[in-house]
């Protein structure tokens, strides 16, 4: 979709964005502040300082509520004066590894928050398009097989878990309630690269700090097989489904794979040397380590319906994403432009403005 195209749909648009302060969330709110939109966020303020949100550039632009997802309830009055047009729910307790240590505040955050998010949906006469990110971690994915929209829910880690049930809810609240008055998406997302992530345990931040430290990377799971996107990619689909989708009301939610249209299998082992030998910035290497909890080794998703559905397909190739995800990062430790500025730049690079 050209940009003038998107600009049409989404100018002066009117889209709460909780989660807005992580990853996902800040590629998304800048892409749609590029794209002329009015945006209000709806997250938890991110402790490392290194976050985009955190900079004075961002917090200019996006105007934030800081509080818990668990809470939106009490910021009913707030969120009403702005009347939505489109929510995008990323918020969330985003880690396997957390939800082993963290599991009550998992469910909670996952399971209750988006239920008192829709109780507050109800009271949003305006609001006609909801997107509800969950993950490709939703499928029971026994048998290794290639998992489409169809295949059976039921993670099993905790994490996996409350996306699955987070999953079931959207869905519920689509038959029970917005029927006909709502669209519900639900986007189910494979693992996703980029320039700004600094989550912890996520694989290609650990590998920029690692080689800051001047330390090999610790590999936990080195022959995990996964559906690698760039975050560009993922914002592109994103836009893409509401924008062709949200302009008539669908009797049911639609829902849809993102990830690579790459077939052949790829082993974290294989990516984080794939990064290692394109940057001439990275000069550590990998060790392993096992880990104490249980993650599945084998995750292929399929994103044929959505590239059939809306004509979507991913930009990037896996070289292309490596190498704007080596840049981003490279410039960060380098300070040659700031990092804000320089997320902008290859937003605009990617959407051709």
């Amino acid at each position: 979709m050209k940009i003038q195209n998107y600009i049409r749909f989404y100018k002066n648009k009117k889209i709460l964005i909780t989660g807005n302060t992580g990853f996902v969330g800040t590629y998304l709110s800048l892409s749609l502040k590029l794209m002329n939109s009015k945006i209000l966020g709806y997250s938890l303020k991110k402790k490392d300082q290194k976050y985009i949100s955190n900079t004075l550039d961002y917090k200019k632009k996006i105007r934030t509520i800081f509080d818990d997802i668990k809470n939106i309830d009490k910021h009913e009055t707030s969120i009403k004066k702005f009347n939505p047009e489109i929510l995008i729910h990323l918020a969330s307790q985003p880690l396997v590894s957390e939800s082993y240590i963290y599991t009550k505040k998992t469910f909670e955050t996952n399971i209750l928050g988006t239920v008192k998010l829709f109780e507050l949906v109800k009271k949003l006469k305006n609001l006609k398009n909801i997107l509800i990110f969950t993950s490709d971690k939703v499928y029971k994915n026994i048998n290794q097989n290639i998992l489409n929209e169809n295949s059976e829910l039921g993670g099993e880690d905790p994490y996996s878990a409350s996306k699955s049930s987070q999953d079931i809810i959207s869905n519920s609240y689509k038959s029970s309630f917005f029927r006909n008055n709502k669209n519900i998406f639900i986007v189910r997302a494979g693992n996703i690269i980029g320039g700004g992530d600094w989550e912890k345990s996520r694989l290609i931040p650990d590998l920029f700090i690692s080689n800051n430290k001047k330390k090999n990377i610790t590999l936990r799971n080195p022959n995990a097989i996964r559906p690698w996107q760039h975050i560009l990619d993922l914002t592109d689909a994103i836009l893409k489904l509401i924008a062709i989708k949200g302009k008539k009301i669908s009797d049911r939610s639609i829902i849809y794979n993102i990830g690579p249209k790459n077939k052949k299998a790829y082993k974290v082992k294989n990516l984080i040397q794939n990064f290692i030998n394109k940057s001439k910035f990275i000069k550590i290497s990998y060790k392993f380590k096992k880990i104490k909890f249980r993650e599945k080794k084998f995750l292929k998703i399929s994103s044929n319906l959505i590239m059939k559905d809306i004509n979507w397909k991913p930009k990037l190739n896996l070289n292309e994403a490596i190498k704007i995800t080596s840049d981003w990062y490279s410039n960060f430790y380098t300070k040659k432009t700031k990092a804000f500025n320089f997320t902008e730049n290859q937003i605009k690079n990617f959407f051709k403005y």
